[in-house]
């Protein structure tokens, strides 16, 4: 999707259109432009033709991307061939595929482990459509935030469902002819009662649910029904063939979700995310009023309640049910910082860091990457380098070279935000997506990756906003940084420029990277760190510019996403990964499985480093489970057959926050090493002192201020905290510790860690 460092000098924006550009293709946002004019590379399929979303006439709103069901609205014809249906689509437990004749099921299967990957494919055992259905085409009717509404015509014929993440059921409308379910060779049929059959392909059950009073039919391979003229019917996915399963799930079949919305609360006292889901529901029949849910582990983990044994396995790991229409989850926010805190203790040396500093900031800051290109990638990377070197100059007392970098970053960013080639964002509406030029890594045809690249963008305008916020004002530059924002995970319904949080997938619990989801093993998503990082800027800018409803925008993203890595790429548990899969980690989590490898290379050092970057003071998530940091770490070390050499600092950062010494010994034995495109040398010196000084992430205190981090050295715990605002405060942690803080100023404070 991406790969590799970045050159190009800065050069100065405009705050007016150049002479060369024609004015009436840019918008203007305060001081900056974006530009109207067609993209060069805009969404489009296989053979680089653009596309338009597969929607049916009554959809409202931006059509949504990057989803796990996006082959529904973007018709890619992977490998060449025509197909205006979709792909498979990963919705768990069920795993589904539009046809012609209706929608594919299939139940959660068991997983094909293949050394460096496992993966639950598609099976398909049923066929669910309408007798004589014959679709030139399916589109998306309506969607929720993690369901969604096809549509099947053909003549009077027509076929409508509905499914989703959690959902065991599908819910369908027949129209036009019988409802049909379509059998596959050796599948048994048991007739429970005339208007319910459980149907067994190899070791799945299914229940197939009609209305009452009307029948099924069973004729050699296919159930059908005419539904006694009312056209709705649902299938469902069992956990087993128990008939008291059976029961229990025929009392919600008609429960029908027609909807779904997710919310979220930040509490600062406690230090606390709330996450509330809720289904919109449709009772067909009397009776049952509930709808049945199939949790993922990050979600009943933390939802404070018992659900029995787990239901169903899936390449999460095991679901759980819940009967309801609404739940919440409460995952702690571990707190975030621009930079760690000044390092006390050690080896570590003041003048040392200075004179690095000031030799990175003479250097060349905006490099081409690694591969040959300066676009909106690479130079993300550079622009996040040079902003946390402007952190730690500041930090430094460095005030000139601070400004120096501050000052490039501000050159760089309005250069990109001034509407003028070649380095300018366009707007598509079409697609309702801004998309940066030069593109990199089919960010313009496929839509892919923007959340990695823009987050970049945002941390560094974020600096410049804590430096000179009146470059950030919205009237200035800072009302593109907001879009930029809006493209990835806009917050706002009403507002119709983006479709709601574009990436992110609330239920999942973290983002897709792929806009048509265009693969048969499903969506996909490689650096949950990039991600991660998208959601420490979105906190730091919100802080920084004194808006709450963004900063808690990007703390919902970030406690949310760090619970969901923690299970999925590095299963901290060990529990989710199947048996047989000997990793300790992903590389790239799929709708379907998850991969020990990368886009580009299968070195072991990037399989694991590509989940550790970009460090930054919102990296300390990576921290909450020392020891498996170590189990990390000493496995990759054992992939490669010894101490990595490339990328050789992104493990040392994240080897120190299991054990600092360590990683401080591996940097004395390799001063000269050559840092990964988007670290620096002073950051990594900086980096290592600060743990090596403070210990251990404590992930028992929390602060009620969200720029925090606790960290703790034996029986010591330090409390550090940072002042975001111009007033100030004083920030208090759960275990009774204050910490005073001037304007935007970091300070630690030390206690026993029994301190109350």
């Amino acid at each position: 999707m991406r790969w590799w460092p970045l050159l190009l000098v800065a050069c100065a924006g405009n705050a007016v259109a150049p002479a060369h550009v024609d004015p009436s293709t840019l918008v203007a946002v305060g001081a900056a432009r974006y530009s109207t004019l067609p993209l060069e590379h805009p969404p489009s399929n296989f053979a680089g033709q653009p596309v338009r979303p597969k929607v049916t006439a009554g959809f409202d709103g931006p059509p949504p991307t990057n989803d796990w069901w996006s082959s529904l609205i973007w018709q890619y014809d992977a490998g060449g061939k025509t197909n205006p249906h979709s792909q498979p689509l990963f919705a768990h437990p069920l795993s589904l595929q539009a046809h012609a004749g209706g929608l594919g099921l299939s139940g959660p299967g068991t997983p094909e482990i293949s050394g460096r990957a496992y993966f639950f494919p598609y099976r398909e055992d049923l066929l669910v459509g309408v007798e004589g259905l014959a679709a030139a085409d399916t589109r998306v009717q309506s969607h929720g935030d993690w369901v969604v509404t096809a549509r099947w015509e053909s003549g009077t014929r027509g076929l409508t469902a509905t499914f989703g993440h959690g959902l065991p059921f599908a819910y369908f409308q027949a129209q036009g002819g019988p409802a049909l379910v379509s059998l596959p060779p050796g599948a048994q049929v048991r007739a429970i009662d005339p208007a319910s059959a459980q149907v067994i392909v190899g070791r799945q059950s299914y229940g197939v649910f009609a209305p009452r009073g009307s029948n099924w039919v069973h004729d050699v391979q296919r159930l059908i029904s005419d539904l006694r003229g009312r056209g709705y019917f649902s299938v469902a996915a069992l956990p087993d063939d128990r008939p008291e399963t059976f029961a229990r799930f025929r009392r919600h079949a008609f429960v029908f979700v027609t909807g779904a919305r997710v919310a979220w609360r930040y509490d600062a006292a406690t230090a606390e995310l709330r996450t509330t889901f809720t289904v919109d529901t449709d009772a067909r029949e009397p009776g049952e009023r509930a709808a049945l849910l199939a949790l993922y582990p990050h979600q009943w983990k933390h939802l404070g309640q018992s659900l029995g044994a787990p239901a169903y396995a899936s390449p999460r790991g095991p679901l759980k049910l819940l009967a309801g229409n609404e739940l919440e989850i409460r995952l702690p926010f571990a707190g975030v910082l621009p930079v760690l805190p000044r390092p006390t203790a050690g080896a570590f040396d003041a003048g040392t860091l200075s004179s690095m500093l000031r030799a990175a900031a003479r250097g060349e800051l905006f490099p081409p990457g690694l591969d040959g290109t300066s676009g909106t990638y690479w130079t993300g990377k550079s622009l996040e380098r040079v902003a946390l070197l402007a952190w730690l100059a500041e930090q430094a007392g460095e005030g000139e070279t601070r400004q120096r970098l501050v000052a490039a970053l501000e050159q760089k960013l309005e250069d990109w935000f001034d509407g003028a080639p070649p380095n300018r964002f366009h707007y598509d509406p079409t697609w309702r997506t801004l998309v940066g030029e030069p593109a990199e890594y089919r960010s313009g045809w496929e839509l892919n990756d923007h959340h990695f690249h823009y987050g970049q963008y945002v941390f560094a305008a974020a600096t410049v906003a804590r430096f000179d916020p009146a470059w950030a004002a919205l009237d200035r530059w800072g009302g593109l940084v907001d879009l930029l924002i809006k493209d990835c995970a806009n917050p706002d319904r009403e507002d119709h420029r983006f479709p709601f949080l574009r990436h992110f997938d609330p239920w999942a619990g973290h983002s897709w990277a792929n806009g048509p989801a265009l693969f048969a093993e499903g969506n996909n998503e490689e650096s949950s760190s990039e991600d991660a990082n998208f959601a420490t800027a979105v906190i730091l800018w919100g802080a920084l510019t004194g808006r709450p409803a963004l900063r808690d925008l990007g703390i919902f993203l970030h406690a949310n996403l760090t619970a969901a890595v923690e299970q999925y790429w590095f299963d901290v548990d060990g529990e989710n990964f199947p048996r047989g899969f000997d990793h300790p980690a992903l590389g790239m989590v799929w709708g379907s499985g998850g991969k020990y490898d990368t886009w580009w290379d299968r070195n072991p050092i990037y399989v694991h480093g590509i989940n550790f970057l970009p460090f930054t003071g919102g990296s300390l998530y990576l921290g909450r489970h020392p020891d498996y940091v170590r189990r990390n770490y000493q496995a990759l070390v054992a992939a490669n057959k010894g101490p990595p050499r490339l990328w050789r600092d992104i493990v040392w950062m994240y080897l120190a926050l299991a054990d600092p010494q360590q990683a401080l010994a591996l940097l004395d034995q390799s001063p000269h090493f050559e840092p990964e495109f988007g670290s620096s040398r002073p950051f990594v010196y900086q980096w290592l002192h600060a743990l090596g000084s403070y210990g251990q992430v404590d992930p028992g205190v929390r602060g009620d201020l969200p720029t925090f981090a606790v960290l703790r050295t034996g029986a010591t715990r330090h409390h550090v905290a940072f002042n975001p605002g111009n007033t100030p405060l004083t920030a208090k942690f759960s275990d009774g510790v204050s910490v005073p803080l001037g304007p935007f100023e970091e300070a630690v404070v030390s206690a026993p860690a029994g301190a109350r």
